[in-house]
């Protein structure tokens, strides 16, 4: 194993552990610990496909009082989770007689995860849950934290509640079969947690040839490094109260905006997070805060983590700005996070208009002259 941490938190104290071969070596002590009424698993149909049987030997083991496991999968893509598909799984667990006692596993993704965390937060007033992260991105940042809920077509993750899992298990061998894209896009996560707290991440990025981890690199010392900051940050800020936590929705306020504008399609999570990452970085340095070296760095480390996603035609400055202003009327104040030099993020509202036009217009020209490159 890379190593296991424990999350102190006003919700719950447990394990995040790291490494290959967690599910056969971990999941069964967890479960015997918790002696669940039952088990019911959440996931994607795809999901269930690659990795399904590793996760079904796991919960087999010779005399498990928990039984056989209850399986809940819906269809992949944000727009997938909603409360519709909610309500689906409060109907399974409900017509397959799943009691309180019962524990839910999310096996899966941020999608997957926000939505499993939610229901077990909500599902007879509250069931206890694990995350089983899939992605990169879930390993090192959504599975940790107890952040959950789904969205609304007026925006996303508007429904939710904090509900902190049992145990995070992050079993790197799932890593091996994880798209490219996939890949590429949770590394822009990791990314972030270089900008915002470690530079050695940075330092171990830039080293890559071609700004992409050769094949076969060991991710496991980068995701348990990454899970590191984000749970002592849960620590402190569990609940988003101080200002801290809000600081790691570095490059989010653009990014959202990105995800928004073109319609949660064409953009995934992460990628469109590097970009975000970009445009808050050139802020950073048109609003004084910076030194001119920021952005370089940036576009360093995260246009090759973009791969072969190119800028869709019809995306431009005015309707990102536009979804920033459509949250902007919901209510939500326009809060960047940005860096005031390396390691060193601050919390700043409603910085000029101007500004912020210039640094999404000057990305979107970066990133499609480094596509035509």
């Amino acid at each position: 194993m890379e190593g296991e941490l424990v999350v102190s938190a006003p919700g719950g104290e447990y394990a995040v552990i790291v490494g290959r071969g967690t599910y056969a070596e971990a999941l069964p002590g967890i479960l015997s610990r918790l002696d669940p009424g039952g088990l019911a698993v959440v996931s994607h149909p795809s999901i269930l496909e690659l990795h399904g049987n590793r996760l079904r030997e796991a919960l087999e083991p010779k005399g498990a009082p928990w039984g056989e496991p209850l399986w809940f999968a819906f269809p992949e893509g944000e727009e997938n989770k909603n409360l519709r598909t909610l309500e689906e799984g409060y109907r399974f667990l409900l017509r397959e007689g799943f009691t309180r006692e019962g524990v839910i596993l999310a096996f899966g993704g941020g999608v997957v995860g926000d939505l499993a965390g939610f229901l077990a937060a909500t599902y007879m007033r509250g069931v206890r849950y694990l995350q089983l992260p899939t992605t990169l991105m879930a390993m090192v940042d959504s599975s940790i934290g107890g952040k959950v809920g789904v969205d609304l077509p007026e925006g996303k993750n508007a429904v939710g509640t904090f509900w902190q899992p049992e145990a995070v298990l992050a079993d790197l061998e799932l890593l091996d079969t994880l798209p490219r894209r996939e890949l590429l896009g949770g590394l822009a996560e990791v990314a972030k947690y270089g900008f915002l707290y470690d530079a050695d991440i940075l330092e171990e990025m830039e080293g890559w040839p071609g700004g992409v981890p050769p094949s076969g690199y060991d991710l496991g010392g980068l995701v348990f490094r990454c899970a590191a900051h984000k749970a002592r940050v849960v620590e402190r800020d569990e609940r988003d109260l101080f200002g801290e936590r809000a600081l790691l929705n570095y490059g989010h306020t653009f990014g959202h905006a990105l995800e928004s504008s073109t319609g949660y399609r064409l953009l995934r999570h992460g990628e469109a997070v590097a970009l975000g990452m970009l445009m808050a970085a050139r802020l950073s340095e048109l609003a004084g805060l910076a030194e001119a070296d920021l952005w370089g760095k940036h576009r360093k480390v995260l246009f090759p983590l973009l791969g072969y996603v190119r800028p869709p035609e019809d995306i431009d400055t005015g309707k990102i700005l536009s979804a920033m202003e459509a949250d902007k009327k919901r209510g939500r104040a326009l809060r960047f996070v940005l860096l005031a030099r390396w390691q060193n993020p601050r919390l700043v509202e409603s910085p000029p208009g101007v500004l912020v036009e210039r640094a999404v217009g000057e990305v979107l020209a970066e990133w499609r002259r480094w596509g035509e490159a």
